[in-house]
Formats: structure tokens, sequence, C-alpha cells
């Protein structure tokens, strides 16, 4: 399907829209992993960006989610506004903050090293078999945040200092698996 009237940079190039997922239940002292589901709030916001996603449905090929409950709670509202069901990819998770503060000689930092590289060769295996689709993909601000600089060539820590607030679309356009280029980030809207 891909665009329906897309202009000469467009063509043979995949859409992706990263989406953040909606603000999670916040749980004081828990311990981690977090696998909280959305709040009130969040369950308002997924609404929000799948009605945006709903006018340009016709256009979107897949769907794409991190396998952790708020991602997938605001991927199922997007599912319902287009019609089209989420598949998840488990490598999508939240990423551990200790890979950001670069210590490298923590158990967490290396488990997070080896979770973002499987999220990269995961996202250019969805690029690959994508050419010339539009694509929606609801994860985590950090992940987002790390794969788009891993693609500008930044590195984590760099790619870290970018903000990403929940619900966010960011509309970013690859040509094979290399970045091609950003036409927004991190935008409440999806101009």
């Amino acid at each position: 399907m891909g665009l329906k009237k897309p202009t000469p940079d467009q063509i043979g190039k995949t859409i992706v829209y990263f989406v953040r997922h909606g603000d999670r239940l916040h749980i004081p002292n828990t311990p981690p992993p977090h696998d909280f589901s959305l709040s009130e709030l969040g369950k308002r916001q997924a609404k929000e960006v799948a009605m945006k996603f709903a006018k340009i449905k016709d256009e979107i090929d897949f769907l794409y989610t991190s396998p952790m409950k708020r991602a997938r709670e605001t991927a199922e509202e997007i599912s319902k506004s287009i019609g089209k069901k989420a598949v998840i990819v488990r490598s999508f998770y939240e990423i551990n903050k200790e890979l950001a503060r670069d210590k490298k000689f923590t158990y967490n930092y290396w488990k997070s090293y080896f979770q973002v590289r499987a999220a990269m060769k995961d996202l250019d295996k969805i690029l690959l078999k994508n050419i010339g689709k539009v694509i929606i993909i609801v994860a985590h601000g950090g992940l987002i945040r790390t794969l788009i600089g891993q693609k500008l060539g930044l590195s984590i820590r760099k790619s870290n200092m970018f903000d990403y607030n929940n619900c966010h679309i960011s509309l970013v356009r690859f040509k094979g698996k290399k970045l091609d280029y950003i036409h927004y980030f991190n935008s409440k809207e999806l101009v």
C-alpha cells in the first residue's frame, strides 16, 4: 500500500512513525522490572493518538509494538482505529538507564547493551521487510531515542539527551536500513 501520493523523495522509501506509549501507572517503591499498565491519563493519550492515526489509516501498512503492557495497550488503541493488528517485537523492551550512564562494569549495562543491539537488528529486519511501506512502531522513549540516535551515528549517551514525551510521534524516512530524513521528532501532531 504505502503513501497514496508519495513525493519523488518518498518513492521506494520506508516511512516510520515512532510513538511513545501513554503515561503509565506510577507505583512508588516498586522494584524493577516495571511492567505497568497505562494510567487514566495514559489511556486518554492513547485514544487521542489513535484518533490521529485513524485519519491516515488507509496509508498505514503495519503496526509493531514493544511487549510491555503500556506499549501494548497504546498499540491496541491504535490497532482499533486503523484496523491493523499489532505485531509484538520482543527486543523493543524498555532500555535500562544504566546504559546512558556509561557504567560499563555493571550487569545492567551489558544487559541493556545487548538489548539495544537486538532492537537495532530487529528494526533493520522490519525496514528491509517493509521497503516502500508506512509503519508505526509503539515503544518506549529511551528505545526510540536510542534507535534514532544510533541511526544518526550518535552514542547512546548523546541520544539520551533528547526528550521524548508520552504519546508523542516522530516521523522518520528510511532508504533501506539507512536513515534518510527526519520529518519531525517528539511531536504531538501527525503534521
